[in-house]
C-alpha cells in the first residue's frame, strides 16, 4: 500500500473504514488475508490493476496479479482516536494493513517532527516517501533516517518506481519547527525521476500529498512521471454518475497532457474511507501508459467488514475514555464542510466564533462594554459537520475533537484596523481553490468583489462597536486599534498570515478552544446558529465550491496496484 499523507481524520470507525469490496482481487493474498482489511484507519483505499508489454495482454483481464497497496497520506489529526493516542493508532493499524509505502502530509507534523519520529516513522514496518523534505537540525537529520525519496518495487523482470511528495505549504500548514524544510514539488519530484530512469526504470508513480494542482503541474511537467497519485484537497474525480452525495470535480481518471506529449493520469479518491479508488493501467514496452480507467468504489454497507480488525477496533476504543457525554443540543445542522465554510460564511463557523467571544465577555468599564467584540477563524481549522438527524441533536466531546482536532487556543490579539484589513485580503486571495484562509467571523461584516485582483478584493469592513452603550456595526478605522480573538494558529501566522503575527501590537492567551466551545454549548444549552450576511460577495461574484474537499486533510487514500506481468 502506497500513502500521501493527510488524513486529516484518523477515523478508525468511519463507514467502511475496515472494508474492502471485492476482496478477491488481492493480489497477494497470503499477505493480505481477505483483504478487506485495506481501508483501515480511515483510508481512502484504492484498488488497482497494471499490465504491461501490451501485444502479451488481452485487456489485461486474464493475466496473473500480483500488487503493491500505497497510501498518500496524513494519518494524524481528525478525531478522539488521534487526541487520544498521538498516532500510535496510525501505526497499528497501518502496520496490520501491510502498506508498501506511504507519502508524508502535512498533518503528520502537527505534534512536531519529534511527534513524528515516535510513534510513526520509528514503529512502521513499511516505507515512508517523500523527496522535497530536507533536514536542517540533529532532529531533522534523525528523522530523515526513516524518510526516504523513492522507493522500488520489483515484479520479477518489472521494475516499478514510486516517488513521494509532500506540500511545500507544510511550514506554516502544520508544525514542523526548524527541523525541516519543504522545497518545490515539481523539481524534487524530477530529479529523484531523473536517477530512476538512469536506473533502467520506465514506469514510475508519483505518490504525493500537495492538492490535486500540484498533482496536474507534475503531470504535466515531470518528464518520465507515468501515473500520479494525489492527496490534500481530497478532490472527488469521477466518470458517470456518482454513487453517492459528492459531486465530480472531473473524470476518473483525470488526464493531464504532459509537456512531451504524453497524457498522465492523475487520480484523488475523496476521504474519510469513504471510496475505495479503482484504477487499471495498460503501458506499452516503453513504458508509457496506453490505456487508464476506472473509478472509486462507494464502500457502503453492502461491504462486509473484516472481522480481525473489527475486533482491534473494539479493542482500542475500550481505551478512548468518556467523550461520549452530551455536552450540548443543536436544533439545526451544523454546516462545517470544507465546500461551505472554505468558500463563504458557514454556521458553524458562526457558532465557534459567537462562543469564542462569550468566553471574553467581562464586566463593561467607563468608555466600553467589553473589551473585544470581533472574532476571526481559519476555515481551515473546521474539520468536521455536526449531523443533528444522525445525533437527535445531541452534541458530545467526541464531536467537538472532530469539528477542533488540533489543540489550539482562542486568544485575544490587538491590532491596527489596517492589519485587520490586511488580514481579510489574504482570506480571499485564493478563494474558489478550496484552501483554508477564508475567514470565518464573529462582530464583522465584510464584502468582497473577486472579479478584483488579489490584494483588493475588500469591498467593506463593518466591525462591532465597544466603545458604545449600544452595540452598533461602524466602518473599520485603518489606524483605529481593535481586540479581535482568534486561533493561536493565527496569531503564530498560520495559513500565511504572518501580517498578524508580524504586526500585532500585544496578545493574551486564552484557553483550550475545545474548552472553550465546550463551555458555551453548556450554557447555552441548545445552539440554532443561522446564516446572517456576515460575509458577502458582491456583484455575484461568489465562486461556489464545485468540488468535495475535506484537510485535511487531510486525507488519508490508499491506493492498491495489481500488476499483470
Amino acid at each position: 500500500m502506497l500513502q500521501d499523507g493527510c488524513s486529516a481524520r484518523d477515523r478508525s470507525d468511519a463507514p467502511g473504514w475496515a472494508q474492502c469490496p471485492g476482496w478477491e482481487r488481492c493480489p497477494r493474498q497470503e499477505r493480505c488475508p481477505g483483504w478487506a482489511q485495506c481501508s483501515g484507519v480511515g483510508a481512502m483505499p484504492w484498488v488497482g490493476a497494471m499490465s504491461w508489454g501490451g501485444s502479451n495482454v488481452q485487456g489485461g483481464s486474464k493475466c496473473p496479479r500480483v500488487g503493491v497497496m500505497f497510501q498518500d497520506g496524513c494519518n494524524y489529526q481528525g478525531t478522539v482516536w488521534f487526541s487520544r493516542f498521538k498516532g500510535r493508532e496510525a501505526a497499528h493499524f497501518m502496520n496490520l494493513l501491510r502498506y508498501d509505502a506511504m507519502a508524508l502530509g502535512n498533518h503528520e507534523f502537527d505534534e512536531g517532527v519529534s511527534g513524528l519520529l515516535d510513534p510513526l516513522l520509528k514503529n512502521v514496518n513499511f516505507t515512508i516517501l517523500s523527496a522535497n523534505i530536507k533536514a536542517k537540525t540533529p532532529l531533522g537529520n534523525e528523522m530523515m533516517k526513516y524518510v526516504h525519496p523513492f522507493k522500488i518495487v520489483r515484479f520479477g523482470s518489472e521494475a516499478v518506481g514510486i516517488v513521494g511528495y509532500t506540500t511545500k505549504e507544510t511550514s506554516f500548514l502544520s508544525n514542523p519547527g526548524n527541523d525541516v524544510i519543504f522545497e518545490d514539488e515539481v523539481e524534487a519530484v524530477q530529479l529523484q525521476v531523473n536517477k530512476l530512469t538512469a536506473m533502467g526504470i520506465n514506469k514510475i508513480i508519483a505518490l504525493g500529498h500537495s492538492g490535486f494542482t500540484v498533482d496536474k503541474t507534475i503531470a504535466q511537467k515531470v518528464k518520465g512521471v507515468d501515473v500520479v497519485i494525489g492527496g490534500h484537497t481530497n478532490t472527488f474525480l469521477y466518470t458517470g454518475r456518482p454513487p453517492s452525495s459528492e459531486q465530480p470535480a472531473g473524470p476518473y481518471p483525470f488526464m493531464v497532457q504532459a509537456d512531451d506529449g504524453r497524457r498522465v493520469p492523475v487520480v484523488q479518491a475523496y476521504a474519510y474511507g469513504k471510496y475505495l479508488g479503482f484504477l487499471n493501467l495498460l503501458f506499452d514496452e516503453k513504458g508509457n501508459v496506453i490505456e487508464a480507467e476506472g473509478n472509486p468504489i462507494l464502500l457502503d454497507s453492502s461491504v462486509p467488514e473484516d472481522e480481525h480488525i473489527k475486533e482491534e477496533v473494539e479493542k482500542w476504543r475500550k481505551n478512548l475514555g468518556n467523550y461520549s457525554e452530551e455536552i450540548g443540543k443543536t436544533s439545526v445542522y451544523l454546516n462545517g464542510t470544507s465546500q461551505a465554510c472554505r468558500f463563504q460564511e458557514c454556521n458553524l463557523g458562526n457558532l465557534l466564533c459567537d462562543a469564542a467571544l462569550y468566553e471574553n465577555v467581562r464586566h463593561p468599564n467607563g468608555k466600553e462594554w467589553n473589551h473585544v467584540s470581533m472574532c476571526i477563524l481559519n476555515a481551515g481549522a473546521i474539520r468536521s459537520a455536526i449531523d443533528e438527524q444522525s445525533t437527535n441533536g445531541s452534541i458530545t466531546m467526541e464531536d467537538l475533537l472532530s469539528v477542533l482536532p488540533f489543540g489550539g487556543r482562542f486568544d485575544v490579539v490587538t491590532l491596527k484596523g489596517s492589519t485587520l484589513k490586511e488580514a481579510f485580503e489574504h482570506s480571499v486571495r485564493r478563494h474558489g481553490r478550496g484552501t483554508g484562509e477564508l475567514l470565518q467571523v464573529g462582530g464583522i461584516h465584510v464584502v468582497y468583489d473577486l472579479s478584483k485582483a488579489p490584494g483588493s478584493r475588500v469591498v467593506s469592513i463593518d466591525v462591532l462597536c465597544t466603545a458604545c452603550r449600544v452595540p452598533a456595526y461602524e466602518p473599520l478605522q485603518m489606524d483605529q486599534i481593535y481586540n479581535v480573538t482568534l486561533p493561536s494558529y493565527l496569531l503564530f501566522g498560520g495559513d500565511g498570515y504572518e501580517m498578524l503575527k508580524d504586526k500585532n501590537l500585544g496578545y493574551s492567551k486564552g484557553d483550550p478552544d475545545i474548552e472553550v466551545v465546550s463551555r458555551y454549548l453548556q450554557r447555552m444549552r441548545r445552539v440554532y446558529p443561522a446564516l446572517e450576511g456576515r460575509i458577502k460577495f458582491s456583484g455575484g461574484s461568489l465562486i461556489q465550491g464545485s468540488f468535495t474537499l475535506i484537510a485535511i486533510l487531510f486525507t488519508l487514500t490508499s491506493w492498491t496496484f495489481n500488476f499483470c506481468l
